[in-house]
């Protein structure tokens, strides 16, 4: 008897997913990888329900993205329209990996996977990078660069499918560690992702051609006698269908000289030897059929799938009874976080609401510039510096600058509102800054609640939540409830997220991480071995705080103190001479727009040159 295939509903259950949200992007990955990727999809089934998602939502992405740059189309701007919704999709990608989570439910799936299974992002830009040539054509002159290109773009991809598989043989080690200290194991299986992908290349060989795409080399082409102008006009030959036997048996030697894993769980053993021969399957489709690939798809014909997948599924069935899936799925929300409690919440929260005041106008009466979203950061940071010392410039007492410097930022908050950004991190208290003179400090620990109850307890208060990220210790308690109460009030605010840095130290937020990280791993709550960035981030001070965007310090010096070195890697920096109390929302548009020109690579080459305005 085979495997009993689980409803949808089942699967997502069973793998710790339980967000109806996020079960209706692996539901779209599902459906994807099911239209795409035939025999991948067929084989996923023979996985347990944690393994067969990620499965989906790694090739529901992988088909996603691709159908993205191979979109056929007419029009004479074909080419320039595909790469910009290439472009589009992976800008949203980098900006929701950052965020963890998006509203588009593929990248949703994604990066939940990711996040779950620590998967590195650096192969999905190697993915982005290739495709972004295919969007115009690739041809491949010869076989070493058309491995090379299979290298690039679908071994990384094939190992990290291969990394999930490696821990349920309970190897934390990452296939191309693997492959370092054991270089036959990197031959195999660069050679069995060239089969795959020589495979895929005559069977999708009709849909190529209809892009004016040939996926082969020239090299085969030239040594077979086959004219690219016959393939481009669908015109069979001879040499051609010879061609496509030679390599079809070139692909199933391949297969044939890459063995699974002895080290694989035997279930994994079960469902890798089903998709080779299934492939097999696959190439003894193409090669009685050749001249047939100019036209259409190669049928797998289902009593051949059925021979080889129903026994599969009993072995399949019985190897997971005898040795259970040993990876724990990721747990269920607890109720607090359960959507219907979150819901429940916002609308208890949403009683209690009183009116939200828009926010007021510059007394100049300058409006914010009109930036194109994709141009904006969605985080910026300020070092608010140079309030002592523009007090002291004008004779006043250092405590003036800080009540000043209270004002400046109320001004900052209301030009973030104008122009619709997301999150503000000011640096409000240091750890350092308890060396100052005793009325200092005492003017800060006033000014600190009096800025929250203008912000949070007007008769109409801004649309702000406020965070705070910092250490209790040392603070006197009426500050530790001021700031605490400012969270509880605005958690139901949605349009700016200020968060304020009080009594914080870049070194001591990640110092707290490590440490209650270690507690979770020496409890055994955390598997040591999984620990990725995603899950130590999930112990800074706000877990949920995106990535910096932009980095701004005022006061003229050009360091940044200690201030989210976790989350501002990526930081583009700009550095004012103007002291923080000068400062007003207009000095925030003029940073935008310096941010808006700049050209932001992550690690990579430069994609789209950064434009401020278009035509302006």
């Amino acid at each position: 008897m085979g495997a009993p295939v689980l409803r949808p509903v089942g699967v997502y259950g069973r793998s710790g997913i339980h967000d109806p949200a996020l079960r209706r992007g692996y539901e779209a990955c599902r459906r994807v990888a099911r239209t795409t990727g035939e025999i991948e999809y067929a084989v996923s089934l023979l996985l347990p329900p944690p393994l067969r998602t990620a499965t989906w939502a790694l090739y529901g992405a992988l088909g996603t993205v691709d159908g993205l740059a191979d979109t056929a189309d007419t029009a004479d701007t074909a080419d320039t329209e595909r790469a910009g919704r290439l472009e589009a999709w992976i800008s949203a990608f980098d900006a929701d990996l950052r965020d963890g989570r998006s509203a588009d439910p593929v990248r949703q799936a994604l990066i939940h996977t990711m996040l779950t299974w620590n998967l590195p992002p650096g192969f999905m830009h190697t993915l982005f990078e290739q495709l972004r040539q295919d969007v115009h054509g690739r041809r491949f002159a010869t076989w070493q660069e058309w491995r090379r290109y299979s290298s690039l773009v679908n071994t990384p991809f094939v190992l990290r499918t291969g990394s999930l598989l490696l821990r349920v043989a309970g190897l934390s080690a990452e296939p191309e560690a693997i492959a370092a200290g054991v270089p036959d194991a990197a031959v195999q299986w660069q050679t069995a992702v060239d089969a795959v992908y020589l495979t895929d290349a005559l069977v999708d060989l009709s849909d190529d051609l209809a892009r004016g795409h040939v996926p082969l080399p020239q090299e085969a082409l030239d040594e077979a006698g086959v004219r690219r102008a016959d393939l481009l006009a669908r015109r069979s030959t001879p040499a051609f269908e010879e061609l496509v036997r030679r390599l079809a048996d070139r692909a199933r030697g391949w297969l044939d000289r890459t063995p699974v894993p002895s080290v694989l769980h035997p279930a994994v053993g079960v469902a890798l030897g089903a998709y080779t021969d299934l492939y097999r399957l696959r190439l003894e489709a193409v090669a009685d059929a050749p001249a047939a690939l100019l036209r259409r798809r190669p049928d797998l014909p289902r009593s051949a799938r059925l021979r080889v997948l129903l026994p599969a599924r009993a072995r399949a069935a019985l190897a997971w009874g005898l040795f259970p899936f040993p990876v724990r799925p990721c747990p269920p929300p607890t109720p607090a976080d359960a959507p219907e409690g979150r819901a429940g919440e916002v609308r208890r929260l949403a009683a209690e609401r009183r009116a939200i005041a828009p926010p007021a106008p510059h007394p100049s009466g300058a409006r914010p510039p009109q930036l194109p979203a994709e141009a904006k950061p969605r985080h910026v940071a300020i070092v608010m510096d140079g309030n002592g010392r523009w007090a002291t410039a004008r004779g006043l007492p250092r405590t003036d600058g800080h009540r000043a410097g209270a004002e400046a930022l109320i001004d900052v908050v209301h030009g973030a509102l104008e122009i619709g950004l997301r999150y503000l991190t000011v640096y409000a208290f240091s750890t350092e800054n308890w060396k100052r003179p005793a009325d200092e400090l005492h003017a800060l620990m006033y000014e600190i609640p009096s800025l929250l109850r203008r912000i949070t307890d007007d008769a109409e208060p801004l649309d702000v939540r406020v965070r705070w990220a910092g250490l209790r210790s040392r603070l006197p308690a009426d500050v530790i409830e001021t700031l605490a109460e400012a969270e509880r009030t605005s958690r139901d605010r949605s349009a700016l997220t200020l968060t304020l840095c009080v009594n914080y130290g870049g070194r001591a937020e990640i110092t707290a991480a490590a440490a209650r990280l270690a507690q979770e791993a020496a409890a055994g709550r955390i598997d040591p071995g999984s620990v990725s960035e995603h899950a130590f981030a999930r112990y800074l001070h706000v877990p949920e705080l995106p990535d910096v965007d932009l980095l701004l310090r005022t006061g003229g010096d050009q360091r940044t103190s200690n201030f989210l070195p976790w989350q501002s890697t990526y930081a583009e920096l700009l550095f004012l001479d103007t002291p923080w109390p000068e400062v007003d929302r207009r000095d925030l548009w003029n940073a935008l727009e310096q941010y808006a020109r700049r050209t932001r690579r992550y690690g990579s080459v430069p994609r789209v040159p950064a434009q401020l305005l278009r035509d302006g």
